[in-house]
């Protein structure tokens, strides 16, 4: 029983290994050989070749053609990666971003060093400290062991169609399996020089939401887009805006958040110029948790204020680039004076009463209002709390507007961009003495601190 046993685990693991090679044409893994030079009878598979997707069947020779293919329904690939569905079968295949391999974009080409213990590490070391070669984590001889290519939760350990070092439990350092050997043998990898953070730097900065101008996602690279999947249709639709505050984590507005609907139906997109279009700079996560304020009021806005954490299938959510990059936060104790000069970003409607939403991100710079003149009767009066701000154009020509809730309020200081407040409310959009409302981060950063373990 035991020999069948074994021999069912290697013929389960060719199927495996077959499985997991859809794009090992461009892939260069000297582990996944070409399949046009030596395929199997029977096989079929997925390739990019000529940044064409083609469908390969294997008979005596390999055949390939061009397929029609469509945007998968939900995003299987990793780090950035698109995903496209074969139209009339279940495969997929990942157009992965540069620096990155493998069918689901899981393993980085780039990464040369480990932080602590390596666990997340995704880089492409396969020997070890004695020199010897690691074996794949799907061959014969390890699929007997604890960790193999067909755990339950292998591409969340790291674990592949591959030999790459890897530490899947709690070691010193990676490590992996190597021939002739009952025991593995760590890797030696250096370790990664800490580098100091970089938020709220940008490429562009803007040139002008109700009267602005179309923005280049390069110029709000920390804007994000909340989706929401309607539980009928199973379709998504655009929600609210957001900025990333840290790789696995984004700020929004409480009010964006619907507590009676699951997490799992939400997602979110970063480095995106338009909701109703894909791009290769795009990079799409499910949102494994929220965490809304406690003391959230609806009927007034007040601590109008969410997190959303990032589901990440390997250590890693974003990816910076020049399109996605983390807005800083502002000390707790950060106060700008009135009149300073602020931007605004996202998705929202362009006039008050449009049917629709923006189908573009656009850009606005607006201006701080004084506590005391936002509090006046002419303003909003006691409506405007603490945790509130005020900011508006000096000829009231350009505002936030519905679509653009939960995006970012930011103000320079320091040389940097900080996230000094997240769209709420407002009485309609570009109105005379009606400003656009902001909750005012400062207030919730020690909240914010407590909320993201």
């Amino acid at each position: 029983m035991k020999t069948l046993h074994l021999i069912l685990l290697s013929l389960f693991s060719i199927c495996t290994e077959m499985s997991l090679q859809g794009n090992v044409l461009r892939t260069n893994n000297k582990h996944t050989s070409s399949r046009i030079d030596a395929c199997r009878r029977g096989d079929i598979w997925l390739r990019i070749h000529r940044n064409n997707i083609q469908e390969c069947k294997c008979k005596r020779n390999a055949i390939c053609y061009d397929v029609r293919t469509k945007e998968c329904a939900t995003n299987k690939c990793l780090n950035g990666g698109s995903c496209a569905k074969h139209l009339y079968s279940k495969d997929y295949i990942c157009r992965c971003p540069e620096g990155y391999l493998g069918k689901r974009c899981e393993i980085d080409n780039k990464s040369h060093c480990i932080n602590d213990k390596g666990k997340d590490y995704r880089g492409t070391r396969d020997y070890t400290v004695s020199g010897k070669e690691c074996l794949p984590w799907d061959s014969f001889a390890v699929l007997r062991r604890k960790y193999n290519a067909l755990r339950y939760n292998a591409l969340k350990l790291g674990l592949g169609s591959h030999n790459y070092c890897r530490n899947p439990g709690r070691d010193k350092k990676p490590w992996c399996y190597v021939q002739g050997s009952m025991y593995r043998e760590y890797c030696d990898i250096p370790k990664c020089e800490k580098v100091e953070s970089k938020c709220g730097q940008r490429e562009y900065k803007i040139n002008k939401i109700v009267g602005g101008n179309k923005a280049a996602i390069e110029s709000h690279p920390w804007q994000a887009a909340l989706y929401l999947i309607d539980r009928r249709s199973k379709s998504p639709y655009f929600k609210c805006g957001g900025s990333l505050i840290q790789s696995c984590w984004v700020l929004t507005a409480a009010h964006c958040i619907d507590p009676r609907i699951s997490h799992s139906l939400y997602y979110v997109t970063l480095g995106k110029s338009s909701i109703n279009e894909t791009s290769k700079n795009d990079q799409t996560f499910a949102v494994e948790k929220i965490i809304s304020h406690e003391s959230f009021n609806g009927d007034t806005f007040d601590n109008d204020i969410a997190l959303l954490k990032l589901k990440s299938q390997n250590g890693m959510c974003a990816i910076e680039s020049k399109f996605v990059h983390p807005i800083c936060l502002p000390s707790k104790h950060l106060i700008l004076p009135e009149n300073t000069q602020c931007e605004i970003s996202g998705y929202g409607m362009e006039i008050e009463f449009s049917p629709f939403y923006s189908k573009i991100l656009k850009e606005a710079r607006v201006n701080l209002i004084s506590q005391q003149k936002c509090r006046s009767p002419e303003y909003y009066g006691k409506k405007l709390t603490e945790n509130m701000l005020c900011a508006a154009h000096r000829n009231w020509k350009e505002d936030a507007c519905k679509g653009d809730s939960g995006g970012p309020f930011v103000c320079e200081n320091n040389g940097r961009m900080h996230l000094y407040g997240i769209t709420s409310w407002g009485d309609g959009c570009a109105r005379k003495n009606k400003p656009g409302v902001y909750t005012r981060v400062s207030n919730y950063i020690q909240w914010i601190e407590k909320n993201m373990i």
